[in-house]
Protein backbone atom coordinates (compact mmCIF):
# COMPACT_ATOMS: atom_id res chain seq x y z
CA UNK A 1 0.00 0.00 0.00
CA UNK A 2 1.54 3.26 -1.02
CA UNK A 3 1.56 5.51 1.90
CA UNK A 4 1.45 8.81 0.08
CA UNK A 5 -1.78 8.13 -1.40
CA UNK A 6 -3.70 7.89 1.96
CA UNK A 7 -2.14 10.71 3.48
CA UNK A 8 -2.90 12.72 0.07
CA UNK A 9 -6.23 11.45 0.33
CA UNK A 10 -6.97 11.96 4.03
CA UNK A 11 -5.18 15.35 4.29
CA UNK A 12 -4.32 14.10 8.01
CA UNK A 13 -3.81 15.97 11.51
CA UNK A 14 -2.91 15.79 15.16
CA UNK A 15 -1.23 15.27 19.07
CA UNK A 16 -1.63 15.64 22.86
CA UNK A 17 -0.74 15.01 26.60
CA UNK A 18 -3.70 12.72 27.90
CA UNK A 19 -4.35 14.75 31.34
CA UNK A 20 -4.10 18.88 29.20
CA UNK A 21 -7.50 20.57 29.62
CA UNK A 22 -7.34 20.75 25.83
CA UNK A 23 -9.25 17.53 24.35
CA UNK A 24 -9.11 16.05 20.98
CA UNK A 25 -11.92 13.60 20.36
CA UNK A 26 -12.89 11.83 17.08
CA UNK A 27 -16.89 12.13 15.72
CA UNK A 28 -16.76 9.37 13.24
CA UNK A 29 -16.14 6.07 12.76
CA UNK A 30 -13.67 6.46 10.10
CA UNK A 31 -16.21 3.64 7.75
CA UNK A 32 -14.59 4.02 4.03
CA UNK A 33 -17.38 6.17 1.76
CA UNK A 34 -17.64 8.72 4.49
CA UNK A 35 -15.41 11.27 6.97
CA UNK A 36 -12.73 11.08 9.58
CA UNK A 37 -14.04 13.93 11.75
CA UNK A 38 -12.21 15.47 14.49
CA UNK A 39 -13.10 17.53 17.15
CA UNK A 40 -10.57 20.20 19.56
CA UNK A 41 -12.21 21.62 22.48
CA UNK A 42 -10.84 23.60 25.42
CA UNK A 43 -8.47 25.16 23.34
CA UNK A 44 -7.05 28.72 24.07
CA UNK A 45 -9.12 30.69 22.10
CA UNK A 46 -8.14 32.87 18.44
CA UNK A 47 -4.99 30.84 18.52
CA UNK A 48 -2.76 28.73 16.02
CA UNK A 49 -3.23 24.96 15.87
CA UNK A 50 -1.47 21.77 14.17
CA UNK A 51 -3.36 18.57 13.70
CA UNK A 52 -1.08 15.83 13.40
CA UNK A 53 -1.87 12.24 12.25
CA UNK A 54 0.95 9.24 12.26
CA UNK A 55 0.77 5.45 11.52
CA UNK A 56 2.72 5.00 14.64
CA UNK A 57 2.48 6.22 18.50
CA UNK A 58 5.59 8.12 18.49
CA UNK A 59 6.87 9.15 20.98
CA UNK A 60 7.70 12.91 19.27
CA UNK A 61 10.15 15.17 21.58
CA UNK A 62 8.95 18.90 20.86
CA UNK A 63 12.67 19.85 21.41
CA UNK A 64 13.27 18.65 18.11
CA UNK A 65 11.44 22.04 17.01
CA UNK A 66 11.79 23.73 20.55
CA UNK A 67 15.05 23.39 22.44
CA UNK A 68 13.42 24.53 25.40
CA UNK A 69 10.43 22.36 25.43
CA UNK A 70 10.66 18.99 27.13
CA UNK A 71 6.93 17.61 26.23
CA UNK A 72 6.44 14.96 24.81
CA UNK A 73 3.93 13.85 21.44
CA UNK A 74 2.33 10.34 21.34
CA UNK A 75 2.21 10.22 17.46
CA UNK A 76 4.74 9.77 15.30
CA UNK A 77 7.08 12.23 13.51
CA UNK A 78 7.00 10.86 9.73
CA UNK A 79 3.94 13.46 9.00
CA UNK A 80 4.64 16.32 10.67
CA UNK A 81 5.13 18.38 7.59
CA UNK A 82 1.33 17.14 6.67
CA UNK A 83 0.00 18.88 9.18
CA UNK A 84 -3.46 20.48 9.17
CA UNK A 85 -3.58 24.37 10.05
CA UNK A 86 -6.97 25.74 12.27
CA UNK A 87 -7.35 28.34 14.21
CA UNK A 88 -9.44 27.90 17.48
CA UNK A 89 -12.54 29.58 17.46
CA UNK A 90 -13.40 32.48 20.23
CA UNK A 91 -14.63 29.39 22.54
CA UNK A 92 -11.48 27.45 21.92
CA UNK A 93 -12.72 24.84 19.59
CA UNK A 94 -11.78 23.49 16.03
CA UNK A 95 -13.17 21.04 13.62
CA UNK A 96 -11.61 18.59 10.56
CA UNK A 97 -13.21 16.56 8.56
CA UNK A 98 -11.50 14.59 5.35
CA UNK A 99 -13.58 12.51 2.77
CA UNK A 100 -12.50 8.88 2.77
CA UNK A 101 -12.75 7.04 -0.43
CA UNK A 102 -14.63 3.76 -0.47
CA UNK A 103 -11.30 1.48 -1.70
CA UNK A 104 -10.68 -1.70 -0.12
CA UNK A 105 -7.30 -0.45 -0.03
CA UNK A 106 -7.71 1.92 2.75
CA UNK A 107 -9.20 -0.56 4.78
CA UNK A 108 -8.05 -1.12 8.10
CA UNK A 109 -5.79 1.88 8.47
CA UNK A 110 -4.99 2.69 11.80
CA UNK A 111 -3.69 6.45 12.89
CA UNK A 112 -2.71 8.17 15.84
CA UNK A 113 -3.84 12.10 16.43
CA UNK A 114 -2.76 14.76 18.33
CA UNK A 115 -3.14 18.36 18.23
CA UNK A 116 -0.86 21.30 19.55
CA UNK A 117 -1.55 24.94 19.69
CA UNK A 118 1.08 27.58 18.22
CA UNK A 119 1.70 30.74 20.65
CA UNK A 120 4.80 32.42 18.89
CA UNK A 121 6.15 33.31 22.38
CA UNK A 122 9.49 32.49 24.71
CA UNK A 123 7.97 28.87 24.02
CA UNK A 124 6.71 27.84 20.58
CA UNK A 125 4.03 25.59 21.24
CA UNK A 126 0.98 26.15 23.60
CA UNK A 127 -1.28 23.94 24.61
CA UNK A 128 -1.40 19.90 23.43
CA UNK A 129 -4.34 17.75 23.35
CA UNK A 130 -4.75 14.21 24.27
CA UNK A 131 -4.21 11.34 22.07
CA UNK A 132 -6.54 9.87 19.41
CA UNK A 133 -6.69 6.31 17.16
CA UNK A 134 -8.44 5.84 14.70
CA UNK A 135 -9.51 2.88 11.72
CA UNK A 136 -10.89 2.74 8.53
CA UNK A 137 -13.33 0.17 7.81
CA UNK A 138 -15.25 -0.79 4.88
CA UNK A 139 -18.87 -0.53 5.22
CA UNK A 140 -20.57 -2.87 7.66
CA UNK A 141 -17.09 -4.94 7.17
CA UNK A 142 -15.11 -6.16 10.40
CA UNK A 143 -11.72 -5.23 11.76
CA UNK A 144 -9.50 -6.20 14.14
CA UNK A 145 -9.52 -4.02 16.85
CA UNK A 146 -5.40 -3.14 16.95
CA UNK A 147 -5.50 -4.59 20.39
CA UNK A 148 -7.06 -7.72 22.19
CA UNK A 149 -7.96 -9.03 25.49
CA UNK A 150 -5.68 -10.57 28.00
CA UNK A 151 -7.88 -12.85 28.94
CA UNK A 152 -10.02 -14.81 27.04
CA UNK A 153 -14.13 -14.31 27.57
CA UNK A 154 -16.94 -15.71 27.11
CA UNK A 155 -20.56 -14.62 28.36
CA UNK A 156 -18.92 -11.62 30.66
CA UNK A 157 -20.57 -8.47 31.17
CA UNK A 158 -19.59 -4.72 29.65
CA UNK A 159 -20.28 -1.86 31.99
CA UNK A 160 -19.81 1.80 30.20
CA UNK A 161 -17.53 3.84 32.07
CA UNK A 162 -18.33 7.35 31.43
CA UNK A 163 -15.67 8.80 34.50
CA UNK A 164 -12.45 8.51 32.86
CA UNK A 165 -12.21 10.77 30.49
CA UNK A 166 -14.11 13.70 28.84
CA UNK A 167 -15.58 11.77 25.85
CA UNK A 168 -17.31 9.45 28.52
CA UNK A 169 -17.10 6.47 27.18
CA UNK A 170 -14.93 3.75 28.38
CA UNK A 171 -15.81 0.03 28.26
CA UNK A 172 -14.98 -2.55 31.60
CA UNK A 173 -15.02 -6.04 30.46
CA UNK A 174 -15.76 -7.68 33.75
CA UNK A 175 -15.68 -11.81 34.32
CA UNK A 176 -17.03 -14.10 31.68
CA UNK A 177 -14.58 -17.07 31.05
CA UNK A 178 -14.88 -20.52 29.35
CA UNK A 179 -17.72 -23.29 28.96
CA UNK A 180 -20.92 -23.49 27.67
CA UNK A 181 -24.25 -22.16 29.00
CA UNK A 182 -24.54 -24.85 31.10
CA UNK A 183 -20.58 -25.23 32.30
CA UNK A 184 -19.55 -22.30 32.44
CA UNK A 185 -16.02 -21.35 34.51
CA UNK A 186 -15.89 -17.68 35.15
CA UNK A 187 -12.96 -15.34 35.97
CA UNK A 188 -12.46 -12.42 38.22
CA UNK A 189 -10.72 -9.84 36.11
CA UNK A 190 -11.92 -7.17 34.40
CA UNK A 191 -9.97 -5.38 31.85
CA UNK A 192 -11.21 -1.58 30.44
CA UNK A 193 -11.22 -0.27 26.69
CA UNK A 194 -9.59 2.97 26.04
CA UNK A 195 -12.47 4.23 23.69
CA UNK A 196 -10.21 7.27 22.82
CA UNK A 197 -6.90 5.35 21.81
CA UNK A 198 -8.49 1.86 20.87
CA UNK A 199 -6.69 -0.07 23.90
CA UNK A 200 -7.60 -2.60 26.26
CA UNK A 201 -5.93 -0.95 29.58
CA UNK A 202 -5.85 -3.07 33.54
CA UNK A 203 -8.84 -2.59 35.62
CA UNK A 204 -9.22 -4.08 39.16
CA UNK A 205 -10.31 -7.44 39.21
CA UNK A 206 -14.17 -7.65 40.62
CA UNK A 207 -14.90 -9.54 44.12
CA UNK A 208 -15.61 -13.33 42.89
CA UNK A 209 -15.40 -14.83 39.94
CA UNK A 210 -18.19 -14.67 37.50
CA UNK A 211 -19.37 -15.62 34.34
CA UNK A 212 -23.09 -15.44 33.37
CA UNK A 213 -23.65 -12.71 35.79
CA UNK A 214 -25.63 -9.93 34.93
CA UNK A 215 -24.80 -6.54 35.35
CA UNK A 216 -27.72 -3.49 36.07
CA UNK A 217 -26.71 -0.15 35.66
CA UNK A 218 -27.72 2.08 38.56
CA UNK A 219 -29.37 5.33 38.85
CA UNK A 220 -26.63 7.53 40.32
CA UNK A 221 -23.85 5.63 37.91
CA UNK A 222 -22.65 2.59 39.57
CA UNK A 223 -23.11 -1.00 37.90
CA UNK A 224 -24.46 -3.56 40.19
CA UNK A 225 -23.43 -7.30 39.34
CA UNK A 226 -25.34 -10.30 40.12
CA UNK A 227 -24.71 -13.50 40.40
CA UNK A 228 -23.22 -16.32 37.73
CA UNK A 229 -20.80 -19.48 37.84
CA UNK A 230 -17.84 -19.26 39.52
CA UNK A 231 -14.41 -20.39 38.92
CA UNK A 232 -15.47 -24.36 39.22
CA UNK A 233 -18.84 -23.69 37.36
CA UNK A 234 -20.68 -23.29 40.94
CA UNK A 235 -23.58 -20.45 41.29
CA UNK A 236 -23.56 -18.24 43.64
CA UNK A 237 -25.47 -15.95 45.34
CA UNK A 238 -22.99 -13.04 45.58
CA UNK A 239 -23.35 -9.42 44.31
CA UNK A 240 -20.91 -6.56 44.05
CA UNK A 241 -20.98 -3.36 42.34
CA UNK A 242 -18.32 -1.29 39.86
CA UNK A 243 -18.13 2.26 40.86
CA UNK A 244 -16.99 4.38 37.91
CA UNK A 245 -16.20 7.18 40.21
CA UNK A 246 -13.36 4.61 41.98
CA UNK A 247 -12.99 2.34 39.21
CA UNK A 248 -13.12 -0.38 41.62
CA UNK A 249 -15.67 -3.27 42.97
CA UNK A 250 -17.06 -3.72 46.27
CA UNK A 251 -19.24 -6.81 47.93
CA UNK A 252 -22.84 -5.73 48.44
CA UNK A 253 -25.80 -8.01 49.99
CA UNK A 254 -26.34 -11.64 48.63
CA UNK A 255 -29.67 -12.92 47.21
CA UNK A 256 -31.03 -15.30 49.30
CA UNK A 257 -30.94 -17.83 46.30
CA UNK A 258 -27.56 -18.56 44.02
CA UNK A 259 -28.90 -17.42 40.41
CA UNK A 260 -27.36 -17.92 36.92
CA UNK A 261 -29.26 -17.90 33.15
CA UNK A 262 -31.93 -15.24 35.50
CA UNK A 263 -33.07 -11.75 34.27
CA UNK A 264 -32.77 -8.27 36.35
CA UNK A 265 -33.79 -5.09 35.30
CA UNK A 266 -34.11 -1.49 36.95
CA UNK A 267 -37.09 -0.35 38.27
CA UNK A 268 -38.28 3.13 38.13
CA UNK A 269 -37.88 3.42 41.62
CA UNK A 270 -34.01 2.98 41.32
CA UNK A 271 -34.49 -0.63 42.84
CA UNK A 272 -33.50 -3.94 40.69
CA UNK A 273 -35.46 -7.03 40.56
CA UNK A 274 -33.89 -9.93 39.73
CA UNK A 275 -36.34 -13.47 38.73
CA UNK A 276 -36.23 -16.76 37.98
CA UNK A 277 -32.86 -18.42 36.89
CA UNK A 278 -31.51 -21.65 37.99
CA UNK A 279 -29.52 -22.55 41.20
CA UNK A 280 -27.05 -25.22 39.34
CA UNK A 281 -25.26 -26.14 36.84
CA UNK A 282 -23.90 -29.24 37.87
CA UNK A 283 -23.82 -31.75 36.73
CA UNK A 284 -25.61 -31.82 33.56
CA UNK A 285 -28.54 -29.97 31.72
CA UNK A 286 -31.37 -31.54 33.43
CA UNK A 287 -30.06 -30.67 36.79
CA UNK A 288 -29.67 -27.72 35.79
CA UNK A 289 -33.59 -27.18 34.77
CA UNK A 290 -34.87 -28.93 38.06
CA UNK A 291 -32.87 -26.44 39.72
CA UNK A 292 -34.91 -23.70 38.26
CA UNK A 293 -36.67 -20.77 40.40
CA UNK A 294 -39.68 -18.89 40.56
CA UNK A 295 -38.64 -16.49 43.06
CA UNK A 296 -38.47 -13.20 42.86
CA UNK A 297 -35.87 -10.67 44.85
CA UNK A 298 -35.76 -6.71 44.89
CA UNK A 299 -32.26 -5.38 45.89
CA UNK A 300 -32.18 -1.96 47.54
CA UNK A 301 -29.51 0.63 46.78
CA UNK A 302 -30.49 2.56 50.10
CA UNK A 303 -29.25 -0.59 52.43
CA UNK A 304 -27.93 -2.88 49.65
CA UNK A 305 -30.03 -5.54 50.47
CA UNK A 306 -32.43 -8.19 48.75
CA UNK A 307 -36.12 -8.57 50.00
CA UNK A 308 -38.44 -11.39 48.71
CA UNK A 309 -40.85 -10.16 46.15
CA UNK A 310 -44.06 -12.63 45.15
CA UNK A 311 -42.66 -15.73 42.76
CA UNK A 312 -43.71 -15.66 39.19
CA UNK A 313 -46.23 -18.50 38.36
CA UNK A 314 -43.60 -21.10 37.64
CA UNK A 315 -39.80 -22.12 38.00
CA UNK A 316 -37.87 -20.56 34.97
CA UNK A 317 -34.53 -19.73 33.61
CA UNK A 318 -33.50 -18.35 30.59
CA UNK A 319 -36.80 -15.54 30.70
CA UNK A 320 -36.06 -11.72 30.47
CA UNK A 321 -37.37 -8.84 32.24
CA UNK A 322 -38.16 -5.78 30.97
CA UNK A 323 -39.07 -2.59 32.51
CA UNK A 324 -41.84 -0.79 30.24
CA UNK A 325 -43.04 3.10 29.78
CA UNK A 326 -45.47 3.12 33.09
CA UNK A 327 -42.83 1.82 35.44
CA UNK A 328 -44.45 -2.22 34.94
CA UNK A 329 -41.75 -5.29 34.99
CA UNK A 330 -42.84 -7.47 31.96
CA UNK A 331 -41.36 -10.99 32.49
CA UNK A 332 -41.60 -12.98 29.38
CA UNK A 333 -40.37 -16.58 28.32
CA UNK A 334 -38.57 -18.79 29.97
CA UNK A 335 -37.73 -22.71 30.42
CA UNK A 336 -40.27 -23.63 32.60
CA UNK A 337 -39.59 -26.69 34.93
CA UNK A 338 -43.31 -28.22 35.57
CA UNK A 339 -43.34 -31.76 36.65
CA UNK A 340 -46.56 -34.17 35.88
CA UNK A 341 -47.11 -36.33 38.40
CA UNK A 342 -43.66 -36.09 39.55
CA UNK A 343 -42.28 -36.67 36.01
CA UNK A 344 -39.85 -34.00 35.55
CA UNK A 345 -40.86 -31.96 32.47
CA UNK A 346 -39.73 -28.44 31.01
CA UNK A 347 -40.17 -26.93 27.67
CA UNK A 348 -39.38 -23.26 26.45
CA UNK A 349 -43.30 -20.90 27.18
CA UNK A 350 -44.71 -18.20 25.55
CA UNK A 351 -45.77 -16.98 28.63
CA UNK A 352 -45.84 -12.94 29.65
CA UNK A 353 -46.42 -12.18 33.06
CA UNK A 354 -46.66 -8.15 34.37
CA UNK A 355 -45.27 -6.86 38.02
CA UNK A 356 -46.99 -3.51 39.28
CA UNK A 357 -44.71 -1.66 41.47
CA UNK A 358 -47.89 -0.56 43.12
CA UNK A 359 -49.39 -3.51 44.49
CA UNK A 360 -46.15 -5.96 44.17
CA UNK A 361 -48.49 -8.54 42.76
CA UNK A 362 -47.88 -10.02 38.82
CA UNK A 363 -50.91 -10.64 35.86
CA UNK A 364 -51.17 -12.28 33.19
CA UNK A 365 -49.89 -10.25 29.79
CA UNK A 366 -50.28 -11.08 26.15
CA UNK A 367 -48.35 -14.15 25.65
CA UNK A 368 -45.62 -14.10 23.63
CA UNK A 369 -46.72 -15.85 19.74
CA UNK A 370 -43.80 -18.02 19.84
CA UNK A 371 -42.32 -19.83 22.92
CA UNK A 372 -38.42 -18.47 23.88
CA UNK A 373 -35.80 -18.42 26.12
CA UNK A 374 -32.42 -17.13 26.54
CA UNK A 375 -33.49 -13.75 25.43
CA UNK A 376 -33.12 -11.86 28.27
CA UNK A 377 -29.60 -10.08 26.96
CA UNK A 378 -30.02 -10.09 23.25
CA UNK A 379 -33.54 -7.88 23.76
CA UNK A 380 -33.40 -4.27 22.46
CA UNK A 381 -35.27 -1.12 23.06
CA UNK A 382 -36.40 0.24 19.86
CA UNK A 383 -36.43 4.42 19.39
CA UNK A 384 -40.06 4.20 19.43
CA UNK A 385 -40.57 2.44 22.70
CA UNK A 386 -40.80 -1.18 21.05
CA UNK A 387 -39.39 -3.77 22.22
CA UNK A 388 -37.38 -6.10 20.09
CA UNK A 389 -37.19 -10.11 21.26
CA UNK A 390 -34.46 -12.09 19.40
CA UNK A 391 -33.33 -16.12 18.97
CA UNK A 392 -34.13 -18.85 21.28
CA UNK A 393 -33.72 -22.55 22.17
CA UNK A 394 -36.59 -24.31 21.01
CA UNK A 395 -36.80 -26.46 23.94
CA UNK A 396 -39.85 -28.74 23.87
CA UNK A 397 -39.45 -31.51 26.37
CA UNK A 398 -37.17 -32.23 29.48
CA UNK A 399 -35.43 -35.21 28.11
CA UNK A 400 -34.20 -33.40 24.62
CA UNK A 401 -33.54 -29.97 26.10
CA UNK A 402 -30.01 -31.13 26.33
CA UNK A 403 -29.47 -31.31 21.99
CA UNK A 404 -32.17 -28.12 21.40
CA UNK A 405 -31.26 -26.13 18.48
CA UNK A 406 -32.02 -22.65 18.38
CA UNK A 407 -34.82 -20.85 15.67
CA UNK A 408 -34.41 -17.54 14.02
CA UNK A 409 -37.65 -16.28 15.71
CA UNK A 410 -38.05 -12.77 16.78
CA UNK A 411 -40.82 -10.54 17.76
CA UNK A 412 -41.74 -7.50 18.99
CA UNK A 413 -43.94 -6.34 21.88
CA UNK A 414 -45.77 -2.76 21.84
CA UNK A 415 -46.50 -1.06 24.59
CA UNK A 416 -49.19 1.06 23.49
CA UNK A 417 -50.72 -1.56 22.10
CA UNK A 418 -50.15 -4.35 24.54
CA UNK A 419 -49.52 -6.78 21.65
CA UNK A 420 -46.61 -8.95 19.91
CA UNK A 421 -46.15 -8.81 16.11
CA UNK A 422 -43.82 -11.04 14.57
CA UNK A 423 -40.70 -10.10 12.46
CA UNK A 424 -38.52 -13.47 12.46
CA UNK A 425 -34.79 -13.04 11.47
CA UNK A 426 -33.02 -14.76 8.46
CA UNK A 427 -30.76 -16.82 10.79
CA UNK A 428 -31.16 -19.09 13.41
CA UNK A 429 -29.84 -17.99 16.60
CA UNK A 430 -28.89 -17.73 20.73
CA UNK A 431 -26.05 -16.09 22.30
CA UNK A 432 -25.82 -13.41 20.05
CA UNK A 433 -25.64 -9.52 20.74
CA UNK A 434 -28.37 -6.87 19.25
CA UNK A 435 -27.25 -3.02 19.11
CA UNK A 436 -29.54 -0.33 18.48
CA UNK A 437 -27.42 2.04 15.58
CA UNK A 438 -27.68 5.74 15.99
CA UNK A 439 -30.45 5.58 13.03
CA UNK A 440 -32.88 3.55 14.83
CA UNK A 441 -31.65 0.03 13.37
CA UNK A 442 -30.86 -2.76 14.78
CA UNK A 443 -27.49 -4.77 14.16
CA UNK A 444 -27.81 -8.34 15.28
CA UNK A 445 -24.51 -10.05 15.72
CA UNK A 446 -23.34 -13.83 15.89
CA UNK A 447 -24.26 -15.99 18.45
CA UNK A 448 -24.51 -19.87 18.22
CA UNK A 449 -26.94 -22.70 16.19
CA UNK A 450 -25.33 -25.18 18.37
CA UNK A 451 -26.86 -26.56 21.28
CA UNK A 452 -26.96 -26.26 25.38
CA UNK A 453 -24.05 -28.07 26.23
CA UNK A 454 -22.52 -27.50 22.41
CA UNK A 455 -22.33 -23.91 20.93
CA UNK A 456 -21.57 -23.77 17.59
CA UNK A 457 -20.77 -20.38 16.62
CA UNK A 458 -21.81 -18.42 13.65
CA UNK A 459 -20.23 -15.32 11.80
CA UNK A 460 -24.13 -14.09 10.68
CA UNK A 461 -24.45 -10.33 10.72
CA UNK A 462 -29.04 -9.08 10.00
CA UNK A 463 -29.72 -5.96 10.24
CA UNK A 464 -33.45 -4.85 11.46
CA UNK A 465 -35.27 -2.11 10.13
CA UNK A 466 -38.03 -1.13 12.72
CA UNK A 467 -39.50 1.54 10.47
CA UNK A 468 -40.53 -1.33 7.78
CA UNK A 469 -40.09 -3.96 10.02
CA UNK A 470 -37.87 -5.81 7.76
CA UNK A 471 -34.51 -7.54 7.87
CA UNK A 472 -31.45 -7.37 5.70
CA UNK A 473 -28.18 -9.51 6.01
CA UNK A 474 -24.79 -7.56 6.28
CA UNK A 475 -21.31 -9.24 5.48
CA UNK A 476 -19.99 -12.08 8.00
CA UNK A 477 -17.85 -11.36 10.95
CA UNK A 478 -14.36 -12.14 10.57
CA UNK A 479 -14.95 -14.91 12.15
CA UNK A 480 -17.69 -17.06 14.16
CA UNK A 481 -18.31 -15.08 17.46
CA UNK A 482 -20.64 -16.58 20.45
CA UNK A 483 -21.29 -15.23 23.94
CA UNK A 484 -19.57 -11.80 23.08
CA UNK A 485 -20.36 -8.32 24.08
CA UNK A 486 -20.89 -5.70 21.94
CA UNK A 487 -21.01 -1.66 22.74
CA UNK A 488 -21.40 0.89 20.47
CA UNK A 489 -19.24 3.85 20.47
CA UNK A 490 -19.71 7.74 20.77
CA UNK A 491 -18.07 7.97 17.16
CA UNK A 492 -20.39 4.56 15.66
CA UNK A 493 -18.26 2.37 15.42
CA UNK A 494 -19.66 -1.27 17.13
CA UNK A 495 -17.43 -3.18 19.04
CA UNK A 496 -17.24 -6.68 19.88
CA UNK A 497 -15.59 -8.47 22.94
CA UNK A 498 -14.55 -11.34 23.11
CA UNK A 499 -17.08 -14.40 23.11
CA UNK A 500 -16.15 -18.10 21.93
CA UNK A 501 -15.30 -19.55 18.33
CA UNK A 502 -15.65 -23.23 17.55
CA UNK A 503 -13.22 -24.23 19.86
CA UNK A 504 -12.77 -22.36 23.03
CA UNK A 505 -13.15 -18.46 24.04
CA UNK A 506 -11.11 -15.73 22.16
CA UNK A 507 -9.48 -12.69 23.23
CA UNK A 508 -9.97 -10.95 19.37
CA UNK A 509 -12.07 -7.60 19.43
CA UNK A 510 -13.85 -6.76 16.01
CA UNK A 511 -14.99 -3.31 15.12
CA UNK A 512 -17.38 -2.71 12.40
CA UNK A 513 -19.00 0.33 11.09
CA UNK A 514 -22.88 0.68 9.66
Amino acid sequence: MNTGILISTLALTAIAAAQNPTQLDKLTAGRLGNTIAMQISFAPANQLLLLFASQNAGPTPLHLVDPSDSRVLSVGSELLGQAIVMITSPSGGALYSCNVPNNPALNAFKFHWQAVTITFSAQLFGAITNDVVTLTGLPDTGVLAPTALATPRSMGVTIVDRNNNPAQYDVVVAGGGTGSLTSASGVASSELWDYRRMAMVASPAMTNARSLHLGVQLADGRTLLIGGANATSGVTASCEIYNPNTNSFTATGSMATPRALHAACRLADGRVMVAGGTSTLLPDVPAAIAAARSSVEIWNPATGQWTAANPLSGPRLGLALTRLPDGQVMASGGLQYAPIFGVPNASTVATVQRWNPATGAWTAGPNMAQPRCGHHGSQCLLADGRVLMTGSYNITSYATAATATPGNGAEIYSPSQNAWTTVNMPTARVLHTTTRLGDGRVVVVGGSQGTLIATSPIANVDVFNPATNSWSSAPMLLAPRAGHAAELMPDGTLVLFGGQNTTSAVTTIETLRF
